[in-house]
C-alpha cells in the first residue's frame, strides 16, 4: 500500500476496474503468484449494471483486484469501491447511496434495525485476513509481543521500549529505552473493532477500556485516518507502533510483530495461520461469524478476522442486484484464489458454503 503522508489522512479512494488506485500498487500483478485469472465464462457475463460501494479499507486491494479481472468477465458490468471505513460505509448503505458496503463486522442492533430490521440486509464474509500490528523500530525485526504487553502499550501503561514487559519475551534484543508511540484509527473503523475485542479478549485484566469501531477516548495513542493513515503515520515516526491490514507495512517496509498465541507460540498474520484461527469461529444462523480471539491451535495468528460484504435484500433494480449477486458469487469462489497473494486468507469452506448460500438469488 503506498502511504501518502502522515497524520489525518483522507481516504477518498474510488476502486474502479482497470484504474490504478492509490490502495495498493498500480499493479498487482507481481504479488499474485497465488492467483490466476479464470478463463471461464461466469453467470453474469452478460449483465449491465454499474454498482456503487463503500466501507472497510482492510478488503481494499483484494476488492480493488476483483473489480479488475470481474471487469474482464462481466465487460459490462462498472463496479466502484470507496474504502472510507467500515461505519462511513454502513451509514452510506443505510441511506441507500450505495449498492453495498463493506464493513469488517456485522451490524449492530440499532444498525440492523435502522436498515429495516433483521433480515433486511445480506451480510455475508467475502474475505479474510489477520490484523497486523505495524511498529517503526529500524534494524530491529522480529518483534515478539505477549497480549498482556501488547494491551498495555496500546492502553498507555508500557510507555517505553525497553519496558520489561516487553524485554521478557525479546531477551536478546537490544531494545531502545525512547518513548513508544501509539497510532490509532480517528474514523468509525471495523478494524478497531477487532482489535479492541481481541486486546479485550486476550488481556482482561490490562484492557479495561469498551471495545467498538471507535478507539476509547481515554486510550492512549493519536489518530490518523484510514488505514494508510495510520501507516503513514507510523512510518513517519520511529518509535511508532499501530495495526492495519497486513499488506499496508508490508509495502511501507515496517516491522510486524508476532503475537504469541493460547498456544504459547508467536505467530504473524500470514494467510495459513489467519485460516487455523479462522477454523475456530462459529458461522451464526445469520450467516456472520463469531470469532475465537484465544485460539488454541499452535499455527493460529489470534488477531484474525473475516471482512463482510452488505446489500439489501430487496432491490428495487433487478438488474443491478441481480449483477451484484452474481458478482459476489464470483468473489467467494474464483476470486479466492487472489487472496493470499494479496496478504489476505481464503475463506474456511464452512464459512464460503453459508455465504455463496445467502447471495443465490
Amino acid at each position: 500500500m503506498r502511504h501518502r503522508r502522515a497524520g489525518v489522512v483522507v481516504l477518498a479512494l474510488a476502486v474502479v476496474a482497470g484504474a490504478a488506485t492509490a490502495c495498493g500498487t498500480d499493479d498487482n500483478s507481481a504479488r499474485l503468484s497465488a492467483g490466476r485469472a479464470p478463463s471461464v465464462p461466469v453467470p453474469g457475463a452478460t449483465d449491465q449494471a454499474t454498482l456503487s460501494g463503500a466501507g472497510a479499507t482492510f478488503p481494499a486491494t483484494l476488492v480493488q483486484e476483483w473489480i479488475k479481472q470481474y471487469r474482464v468477465l462481466a465487460p459490462g458490468v462498472t463496479l466502484n469501491y470507496q474504502p472510507i471505513g467500515s461505519g462511513a460505509g454502513i451509514q452510506q448503505l443505510t441511506s441507500k447511496t450505495v449498492d453495498f458496503a463493506g464493513s469488517d463486522v456485522p451490524l449492530k442492533e440499532s444498525e440492523v434495525a435502522a436498515t429495516g430490521g433483521p433480515g433486511a440486509v445480506v451480510q455475508v464474509p467475502w474475505t479474510a485476513g489477520g490484523v497486523a500490528v505495524e511498529y517503526n523500530l529500524p534494524g530491529l525485526p522480529g518483534l515478539r509481543l505477549a497480549p498482556e504487553a501488547l494491551a498495555g502499550i496500546f492502553a498507555g501503561k508500557v510507555t517505553r521500549w525497553n519496558d520489561a514487559a516487553i524485554k521478557a519475551d525479546n531477551p536478546s534484543v537490544a531494545l531502545p529505552a525512547s518513548g513508544i508511540q501509539v497510532v490509532h484509527r480517528s474514523d468509525g473503523s471495523g478494524t478497531t473493532q477487532v482489535f479492541t475485542d481481541y486486546l479485550r479478549a486476550a488481556a482482561p485484566a490490562v484492557w479495561a477500556f469498551p471495545t467498538g469501531k471507535d478507539w476509547p477516548a481515554d486510550a492512549a495513542g493519536t489518530g490518523a485516518k484510514g488505514s494508510d493513515g495510520v501507516t503513514a503515520a507510523v512510518k513517519q515516526s520511529v518509535g511508532a507502533i499501530g495495526y492495519a491490514e497486513p499488506s499496508f507495512p508490508k509495502q511501507a517496509e515496517l516491522g510486524v510483530v508476532a503475537v504469541r498465541n493460547e498456544a504459547g507460540r508467536f505467530v504473524g498474520p500470514e494467510a495459513r495461520a489467519v485460516s487455523a484461527a479462522l477454523a475456530t469461529a462459529t458461522v451464526n444462523p445469520e450467516g456472520t461469524l463469531k470469532l475465537n480471539f484465544t485460539p488454541k491451535d499452535p499455527e493460529a495468528y489470534p488477531i484474525s478476522s473475516t471482512s463482510y460484504l452488505m446489500f439489501y435484500r430487496s432491490a428495487p433494480d433487478a438488474a443491478r442486484d441481480l449483477a451484484l449477486r452474481h458478482f459476489a458469487t464470483w468473489a467467494l469462489t474464483a476470486g479466492q484464489a487472489f487472496a493470499e497473494g494479496l496478504d489476505y486468507a481464503p475463506l474456511p469452506t464452512s464459512v464460503e458454503a453459508s455465504a455463496l448460500g445467502a447471495v443465490k438469488l
